[in-house]
């Protein structure tokens, strides 16, 4: 659909989340959602530096939920969140897991940040006792490698994929026609899993890698997504992609542009 490290901090905030239920698609289900669904159109602008930022990735940040609570319970957490590098990749991470109108409220150095729900992808982990599990991690993950732009500047996107969440409307998938490629791995992994595919016929993701593929790293392009995914649903988006040793993975959003 169409979307920054961590000890003793005073912490005086108010945090106020209202949850929301998420159903995944059915595995025979893959028609697009067109009746007074919200349209995951997000900006991104996540820097390679606030992706690959372990201050919060490597401190048990999926173990908590992802309230006021459980993240300023969290010494090493909230010890990251000074880092501008912390504050952008969690912001990336509450816009791809939580909903639109739930947000996280903190009063990081004395400085107040708001970090803000929008796609919905894991809306359970930020109920009360909530946690990441392994789909959460995968959807998660994957949202947020499609957010990375070279240039750290923010273009709306349209993220689409097989959950729920990523149901795309008409109007987005007429607004947004360019596909540029998949995103998949895992970014709480030790090391982190970042995968890309292109769209088939292209050579290129200048938006997330600049100029050439070539200088993407820490993102690893596996090739065009014909190759890589094993199915494309009926919005253009890709499912089923592997990753370089043929490992399936349990999620995978599509990015398309505005032409």
């Amino acid at each position: 659909m169409t979307k920054s490290p961590l000890l003793a901090l005073v912490i005086a905030a108010a945090a106020s989340l209202v949850q929301l239920g998420c159903a995944v698609l059915p595995e025979d289900t893959e028609e697009p959602v067109d009746a007074d669904e919200q349209a995951a159109i997000m900006g991104n602008g996540l820097t390679f530096n606030g992706l690959t930022f372990n201050g919060l990735t490597f401190n048990g940040l999926t173990f908590n939920a992802l309230t006021f609570n459980g993240l300023t319970f969290n010494g090493p957490v909230m010890a990251a969140l000074s880092d501008p590098r912390g504050r952008q990749q969690l912001s990336a991470i509450v816009g791809c897991a939580l909903p639109k109108g739930e947000a996280i409220r903190l009063n990081i150095d004395g400085v107040d940040h708001s970090f803000e729900g929008s796609i919905g992808l894991a809306p359970e982990w930020g109920k009360s006792g909530g946690a990441c599990g392994e789909n959460c991690k995968s959807w998660v993950s994957a949202c947020v490698i499609s957010r990375v732009n070279h240039l750290g500047q923010s273009v709306q996107i349209s993220v689409r994929g097989k959950d729920k969440a990523l149901a795309s409307t008409r109007e987005e998938r007429a607004g947004y026609t360019a596909r540029e490629g998949a995103y998949f791995g895992d970014i709480f992994a030790t090391p982190q899993k970042l995968h890309a595919c292109v769209a088939p016929g292209a050579s290129q993701i200048p938006r997330v890698c600049g100029p050439s593929i070539q200088g993407c790293s820490p993102i690893d392009v596996l090739g065009e997504c014909d190759d890589v995914c094993g199915h494309e649903l009926d919005d253009g988006a890709f499912d089923k992609c592997r990753d370089r040793s043929g490992k399936m993975q349990k999620a995978a959003v599509t990015v398309f542009l505005a032409p």
